[in-house]
């Protein structure tokens, strides 16, 4: 049976805009994962019931990934085990018919962006805060958070940027109010500002909207979205390696 990723393209394959794609990659973790955030089927004739199927390349590997029908994809990061470290990264994203290798749909030579990361959409800035160390504040029109630190502690962005310390206690804190300013305020991920952080939440599988009814809904799913955060990057474990190395210098 021939591989997906050799096939060639039968008549009337569906071309998929790259424009309608977001792939992140994650080379921070144990093991390199991607993640297909987002694949914008809107008016385009094609079944729900069709299966997604990703083909990761880096230099001159490859690895195919199966995502589940198109209905409700998994949009987790999925591990890559068979790619190399080196090379530039590219993804064929493809629609098949279930049950067949038939091809439906596709789109070639995709690369990824950098949803996956909160640069976007937090910001750091010095401020003169008196004895407060720092401050966030949710800027609505841009859709973003600015984390404003005590020009005391740190002179520079770069200098508070580079304390893991620091940059590992308040980086959830962000999050969390965020995410609790878009629990009020559901609408406003359909607002272009707010799409990177849309977009970021669908990367660490947060998929659905809060409740605007149920303040305790609101309340879990900030919770869920920080605990996500969270996990994905290891902040205790983190803060705990820190202190350890400390200790033993």
């Amino acid at each position: 049976m021939p591989r997906l990723s050799t096939l060639s393209n039968p008549t009337g394959l569906l071309d998929i805009e790259k424009s309608r794609i977001t792939i992140a990659v994650d080379e921070a973790g144990k093991a390199l994962a991607f993640s297909l955030a987002r694949l914008d089927i809107s008016n385009l004739s094609v079944s729900p019931s069709l299966k997604v199927i990703v083909i990761a390349r880096r230099g001159n590997s490859e690895e195919r990934v199966e995502l589940g029908p198109l209905s409700g994809w998994d949009r987790s990061f999925r591990q890559l085990t068979e790619l190399g470290a080196d090379g530039t990264w590219s993804f064929r994203v493809l629609l098949v018919q279930p049950g067949s290798a038939k091809l439906v749909a596709a789109a070639e030579n995709v690369r990824p962006g950098d949803q996956s990361e909160s640069a976007s959409f937090i910001g750091l800035e010095p401020a003169e805060l008196d004895q407060r160390p720092w401050e966030i504040e949710i800027v609505e029109l841009e859709g973003r958070a600015v984390i404003r630190f005590n020009k005391k502690i740190y002179q520079s962005v770069g200098e508070a940027d580079a304390d893991k310390f620091f940059i590992s206690m308040i980086l959830p804190e962000a999050i969390r109010r965020l995410s609790e300013w878009i629990a009020r305020n559901a609408s406003a991920l359909e607002d272009p500002v707010w799409v990177p952080f849309k977009d970021w939440l669908a990367l660490h599988g947060i998929t659905k909207d809060p409740d605007a009814d149920s303040a305790e809904e609101q309340t879990n799913w900030c919770n869920e979205v920080v605990d996500a955060f969270c996990d994905r990057f290891e902040f205790a474990s983190q803060l705990r390696d820190l202190r350890s190395k400390g200790t033993d210098e």
